[in-house]
């Protein structure tokens, strides 16, 4: 009750300074009965359970507490509810999207392949509540179970989507270490593709959040020996996969080394969340306020934490100059970042 108290306290001071915080925005929000969270992938996963979780909390910090309901819209690893959230939905903002971090980079990344419909750096980031690592899990039965046995015979490597952080590695796996993964969508999120590495259907799967809930059912596969680690997407080794190496570490090349310093970069925006381009600026400065007030929340951490969460927020401002940074990539770092990571017709 104390730590509610004292953030309540710093609430009020913020919404009571500052020219960007007007009494416009917070009349907006008091007069709101609903606003809607569109969350991009299916239920039951990391990405939706911090999405109602976060909603709850999130309304504490905004004027009236309005109603926060949320949707879930997978499709494409993202692309549908990311489409939907720039070219559909209302941009007053009274929607809030909590999409797949691999949206921020997708149009960059894939160029004409790419299904995305908008433009990454128009849209209001309002921060992310985590930063990432991923992992590379294969199955038991798999036919190639390290990775000198994955550049020799092919496996299936099951995902979301193309344009997702966990196919984007394995075609990146491909290119610089030499695999033969072959990669297979269809899943609407990754609680479906880590059921399908569960059940054989695939043979292994990236998993790019590895904060998430999902961690804790794998910890305790790989200790029953059903599936295991092969390969880590990280800057350094994380704690719970000490002897397995990561990526950059098996690369040679130094271009290439920077190349996949870039696309790592994209784990820092690890559960991200924005509001459609074109919401009033002293709205957005409101919600990036009640954005970090949740964040910073003791009760909402231990929530988080309880479902197998962990809280290692940036700030909108931080994502922001982000995304903006990877969209000014020098052309030759970006031609070959995008033969790389190019999908497969």
């Amino acid at each position: 009750m104390k730590s509610r108290l004292i953030v309540s306290g710093w609430l009020l001071a913020c919404l009571t300074s500052g020219p960007a915080l007007a009494s416009g925005a917070e009349d907006f929000y008091r007069t709101k009965p609903a606003m809607r969270m569109i969350v991009s992938s299916s239920a039951g996963g990391g990405y939706d359970m911090l999405g109602r979780l976060s909603a709850r909390y999130f309304t504490k910090y905004l004027p009236g507490e309005p109603q926060i309901v949320v949707q879930n819209m997978p499709g494409g690893g993202g692309v549908t509810a990311t489409n939907h959230l720039y070219m559909i939905a209302a941009k007053d903002g009274t929607v809030i999207g909590h999409i797949d971090r691999g949206m921020a980079t997708a149009a960059l990344l894939y160029g004409a392949n790419s299904q995305t419909q908008f433009d990454a750096t128009k849209f209001n980031w309002l921060g992310s509540m985590s930063r990432e690592v991923g992992v590379g899990l294969v199955a038991k039965n798999s036919p190639a179970r390290t990775l000198a046995d994955m550049r020799q015979r092919e496996i299936v490597i099951g995902t979301n989507g193309p344009e997702t952080d966990s196919a984007m590695y394995a075609r990146v796996s491909n290119a610089l270490l030499g695999t033969k993964f072959k990669v297979v969508f269809g899943y609407p999120g990754q609680v479906e593709y880590y059921l399908a590495l569960a059940r054989g259907e695939v043979d292994g799967i990236f998993m790019t959040g590895w904060s998430g809930p999902n961690r804790i059912t794998a910890l305790k596969d790989i200790e029953r020996g059903q599936v295991d680690f092969f390969v880590q997407m990280a800057t350094s080794r994380h704690e719970d996969a000490p002897n397995t190496p990561t990526m950059r570490e098996l690369i040679k090349d130094e271009k290439d080394k920077q190349i996949l310093d870039i696309l790592m970069s994209r784990l820092d925006l690890g559960r991200p969340y924005l509001v459609p381009p074109g919401v009033p600026a002293d709205r957005v400065a409101l919600l990036r306020k009640a954005f970090d007030l949740t964040a910073a929340d003791q009760d909402f951490q231990a929530e988080a934490t309880k479902v197998g969460i962990k809280i290692d927020p940036i700030s909108g401002e931080a994502a922001q100059k982000m995304i903006a940074g990877m969209y000014q990539t020098p052309t030759e770092i970006l031609s070959r970042m995008q033969a790389i990571v190019q999908i497969a017709k």
